[in-house]
């Protein structure tokens, strides 16, 4: 096999490490990306920034597409198909770090408030590998779920299958709502302003909403509007529409603000990056010799170790506490905060920045605290909501990146 050309987003981890071996690999500002980066590449790897259709490919010999992300609105596949064009892209390989983002901010926003998130009904709308995640991790915070897939409640009907109710049901029902969905204009399900005016106007004035899905599905107007006037409780965004300008003023408004970065863990990049790496070789017919796992073994047992809160605080401070140590969220907005005040030309380039220079953040489920010093009322929360690894006192396995019993 003669050597390829890989023309790859310099947001992608590992690709010299994982791809080396099969070619040249160029590195490139995924926004950058254009017509003349891959006039004679053989394989292109991108991110959600870059629109992979015929303006970009129609010069191009490139025979593989690969995308590191969940999603695929930026791709063409129609057109790869029509062309010969392998794809593949990355499901579920960051579902678990949007899913840490959504009850790490949960925690921060019931911290602020003095209240509990027992007890509290949160609507699930889109149950994918994102929202499925959260409908297992939730109730162990003691909240109850409303799951809302329209696509998927048509896919899974059955006695065995999960129970979904509609749109204007989890609107009129859930004080918390988060946003799972892809975005799509047309269709019977499209999910363009998905939650505008109407759907706001339904919610309780002290509801919450969180969107880590996509900008464009929720009326960013309409949501500035509720929040000026004290109608809705809460926003947390960490997508926006007209990215990489968000508006300043909801910005401002929002309770956390974040640059689309809530499936940013490195654990789920990593996981992103040997996800392409295996379509690739399958497609070339070659040998995998790479494996992600040293890559995200931690370098030193204590890197990934949480030291339990003081057990006599309150349950929501308690939480809020420990979650803070594995995914700090309050220190991704106060990085955004600075957005606003930059002068209109220089916002997107300060949002690209904020994107590209991100801190090495991972996954929850790869930190562990002292089964011993967690409280018996808080265990499940720990174990199952936040997903950290209660270790019995023992030896660090360095092999194993791990704590033995």
């Amino acid at each position: 096999m003669s050597a390829l050309k890989i023309v790859a987003d310099e947001n992608i981890p590992c690709v010299e490490e994982a791809l080396g071996d099969l070619g040249t690999i160029v590195r490139c500002p995924g926004r950058s990306i254009g017509p003349a980066t891959v006039d004679d590449a053989d394989v292109l790897l991108v991110r959600s920034v870059t629109t992979v259709a015929p303006p970009l490919l129609d010069e191009s010999p490139v025979r593989f597409v690969g995308s590191a992300t969940i999603g695929t609105d930026h791709v063409d596949r129609a057109y790869l198909q029509e062309r010969g064009v392998a794809f593949a892209h990355a499901p579920a390989s960051n579902a678990d770090s949007v899913a840490d983002y959504v009850v790490a901010a949960l925690c921060v926003l019931a911290q602020r408030r003095g209240v509990s998130l027992e007890g509290r009904t949160v609507g699930i709308v889109g149950c994918g590998n994102i929202g499925g995640r959260l409908a297992r991790r939730l109730p162990a915070l003691g909240m109850t779920v409303l799951r809302n897939d329209p696509p998927r409640a048509a896919a899974e009907a059955g006695p065995e299958a999960p129970a979904f109710v509609s749109l204007d049901t989890v609107l009129d029902r859930a004080d918390l709502l988060t946003l799972h969905v892809p975005y799509t204009t047309t269709g019977p399900h499209a999910t363009h302003h998905l939650i505008g005016e109407a759907a706001l106007s339904r919610l309780d004035a002290d509801a919450w909403l969180l969107n880590t899905a996509r900008g464009p599905v929720v009326d960013g107007a309409a949501l500035l509007g509720a929040l000026r006037h004290d109608a809705l409780g809460a926003a947390v965004l960490d997508v926006w529409e007209d990215e990489p300008t968000p508006d300043p003023a909801l910005v401002r408004a929002v309770d956390l603000a974040t640059p689309h970065i809530a499936g940013y863990a490195w654990d789920g990049k990593v996981r992103g990056t040997a996800m392409l790496y295996d379509a690739l070789c399958e497609h070339l017919g070659v040998e995998k010799t790479w494996s992600p796992e040293a890559v995200l073994r931690p370098e030193h047992p204590s890197a990934l170790h949480c030291r339990a809160p003081d057990p006599r605080l309150p349950r929501t401070d308690w939480l809020d506490q420990l979650a803070q140590q594995a995914y700090d969220l309050r220190a991704d907005d106060a990085r955004m905060r600075a957005l606003p005040d930059r002068p209109p030309s220089e916002r997107g380039a300060h949002f690209r920045r904020l994107r590209a220079t991100y801190p090495r953040r991972r996954e929850m489920s790869r930190f562990e605290v002292s089964a011993a010093s967690v409280p018996a009322a808080h265990r499940s929360a720990v174990a199952e909501g936040l997903t950290l690894q209660p270790r019995a006192p023992g030896r660090y396995d360095r092999g194993a990146g791990r704590y033995d019993r």
